[in-house]
């Protein structure tokens, strides 16, 4: 199965700015550190660098299986590996594995967003019926106050700096629709994963709406900060 785009765009961003990755083997206590030194979708794999210190390479050798953390301008990500091959790459060695077809993808910001899975889909209808406008995205992150989303393609022509949409609704996960009106207020194509990405505020939505966001947010943040129990930085 082929990996999501934006996780192969992020994987690249790790080995474009040679990000050190943190190996941690299950059930060992010591830390490991790696590179990415290739990255092949059409392939289905990726590369890492001999690992430090070497008594990784034993362990990879042997099969066993590992979780990898590596963070890049200050977001975290992390994913799992079930194992990996020894192989020549451009005669060095180096581990060859899948890519991973879920990844966990988690900014830290000033003031608390809500760490989202880059592959949980969480979708978000962004539609003004009186301008017979629907665009249809997905969650990246969330606050009390707005959401960042992502859209396939490049809207940057279509979704614009001020529009309203007064008839958008968040699919939150055991929550169901929450309906609410945005602003947008910021739009950017990114070329590399052919996806676009939108800053939306949130406006005059019911309190019933905002409970139910805040609930959310509440569930996500701690989350967060489990995750941050086990973080290597």
């Amino acid at each position: 199965m082929r990996a999501p785009v934006e996780i192969i765009s992020l994987l690249r961003t790790l080995m474009q700015a040679r990000d050190a990755l943190t190996i941690s083997f299950t059930d060992r206590a010591q830390k490991f550190q790696s590179f990415i030194v290739n990255v092949d979708a059409d392939k289905g794999t990726m590369w890492i660098d001999e690992m430090i210190p070497r008594e990784g390479d034993r362990y990879a050798s042997q099969g066993e299986s590992f979780r990898i953390d590596a963070w890049h301008e200050g977001i975290h990500m992390r994913w799992s590996c079930p194992g990996a091959s020894k192989v020549m790459l451009d005669d060095a060695p180096a581990y060859a594995f899948a890519l991973p077809d879920e990844l966990i993808y988690h900014q830290k910001r000033g003031a608390f967003r809500a760490s989202v899975r880059r592959t949980a889909d969480i979708a978000v209808e962004i539609a003004a019926p009186d301008r017979d406008r629907r665009f249809t995205s997905y969650l990246m992150d969330l606050s009390a106050t707005g959401c960042k989303v992502r859209l396939e393609g490049d809207r940057s022509k279509s979704l614009k700096p001020g529009e309203e949409y007064s008839s958008s609704v968040l699919h939150l996960p055991d929550v169901g629709r929450v309906s609410v009106t945005v602003e947008v207020r910021h739009v950017v194509f990114r070329e590399e994963a052919n996806e676009t990405h939108a800053g939306l505020m949130f406006k005059l939505q019911s309190a019933q709406a905002q409970r139910s966001i805040d609930r959310f947010v509440n569930y996500l943040q701690r989350e967060a900060r489990r995750l941050e129990k086990e973080d290597l930085f």
